[in-house]
């Protein structure tokens, strides 16, 4: 296990809008600005794998209460420098933390990741998977470059969530276990995106999501994948997240949407029922993933709250 230094110190700021619930909810929407470490971290750490091109399940704490458990108790943990790691981060709540080195890439290989999974479900008419739950951001990987942060070949950010689909009908190098939809957080630029990162008092003051999503089942790359901008967040601030996968049967054509509501902002993704080489598919099973994946630049920290809860039917 790694050993982790603390630091006190932290600052409450309660906010009073005249009745209990609402200074509750002022005050878990504000929280404490945290002075680097976790504060009363669990001593219930887990070591991965350092091959970010290796799949290992392993247990996400040895022993002790998981914060995040209702999703799952394993943890697919590619990362050298950190494990994953909770706590209450200087603040009256209890975290899940999922961090990320871009020093721990390896060339040619998967992107270092810390993610957790549901239960696969497999097609049936109005069948679902929902998972909602309150995130907070403290840094996503960033890459010095010029390019635009709405750009498919820009290299900062990293993901929250994905939403796997697979399909049949599978093409040449299409992925067998692809992403339909990932969201991804970047911190914000300068200039439309291609500029600098903007900070406020050494830390970065604010973060874009987007909806990477699939123009076509299988695609990657820019040619097979489009950014959607859904909402800025601050740091280290809450916010809710919503993501709800399911099936239908329209006209006889077997159908995959993405509902989602990121920081007050709904959407849905219709996904597309054809593959690379324009071949009508069918979706054969879903499920989410959630936590911290691709770091190509510095480090990421995305905090999942214990209030994670997944529904399907």
């Amino acid at each position: 296990m790694r050993n982790i230094n603390f630091k006190a110190g932290v600052l409450f700021m309660i906010v009073s809008l005249g009745g209990l619930t609402s200074c509750e909810q002022e005050n878990e929407d504000l929280l404490i600005e945290e002075k680097v470490a976790v504060s009363e971290q669990s001593n219930v750490l887990a070591k991965g794998t350092c091959d970010t091109n290796e799949y290992m399940l392993i247990d996400a704490i040895d022993g002790g209460n998981d914060y995040n458990s209702s999703i799952s108790t394993m943890i697919d943990d590619r990362s050298c420098s950190y494990d994953y790691i909770q706590g209450n981060y200087g603040s009256v709540f209890n975290w899940g933390a999922y961090r990320l080195n871009s020093a721990n890439n390896q060339s040619g290989k998967l992107q270092v990741r810390m993610e957790r999974s549901t239960k696969r479900l497999n097609y049936a008419h109005n069948k679902f998977i929902q998972l909602s739950g309150t995130v907070r951001i403290l840094s996503a990987g960033s890459v010095t470059d010029n390019i635009s942060d709405t750009s498919m070949s820009d290299n900062d950010g990293t993901y929250m969530a994905q939403v796997k689909g697979k399909h049949d009908k599978i093409q040449g190098k299409e992925s067998r276990d692809p992403a339909i939809a990932l969201f991804v957080v970047k911190p914000k630029r300068r200039d439309n995106g291609k500029g600098s990162i903007i900070y406020e008092n050494g830390k970065v003051k604010e973060f874009k999501i987007f909806s990477e999503q699939v123009t076509k089942r299988g695609g990657s790359g820019s040619s097979g994948r489009k950014l959607v901008y859904i909402t800025t967040v601050k740091r280290n601030r809450n916010f809710f997240v919503n993501i709800k996968t399911g099936f239908q049967t329209v006209n006889g054509l077997k159908k995959q949407y993405i509902d989602y509501t990121i920081n007050g902002v709904n959407k849905r993704i219709s996904v597309s029922s054809k593959n690379t080489a324009d071949q009508i598919t069918d979706p054969i099973e879903t499920r989410i993933r959630i936590g911290a994946y691709r770091c190509k630049g510095g480090t990421a920290e995305i905090l999942w709250k214990d209030n994670l809860k997944v529904t399907r039917n």
